[in-house]
């Protein structure tokens, strides 16, 4: 399934909260993921999929991307480039790789 993403851009308000949420996920990530943490993690990042449009469907997309796609999409959101995780993950405009074509 294809993932249209728009990050906030860098004048976007939350800025803070944004970075904390990051954060946490992060440190989650190394001391103890759960389940819980997986699914925090796809609701966050789901305000920022703009297609496909139908909730369900993206967030479905979201659980099926590959490890090095989440990755850039947190970077995207933060900010910051993601140096250990590089991805194909794409951005507003730009089809995701994590279908194939039909």
């Amino acid at each position: 399934m294809e993932i249209v993403f728009s990050p906030p851009s860098r004048s976007d308000p939350g800025f803070l909260r944004r970075s904390k949420i990051i954060l946490e996920f992060r440190q989650m990530q190394t001391v103890k993921p759960s389940p819980e943490m997986v699914d925090k993690m796809v609701e966050f990042l789901l305000q920022y999929v703009k297609e496909p449009k139908d909730r369900d469907e993206a967030r479905e997309a979201l659980y099926d991307a590959s490890e090095e796609q989440i990755y850039e999409l947190i970077s995207l959101v933060s900010g910051k480039p993601e140096e250990e995780n590089p991805t194909t993950a794409q951005t507003m405009n730009e089809p995701s790789n994590t279908a194939p074509e039909e």
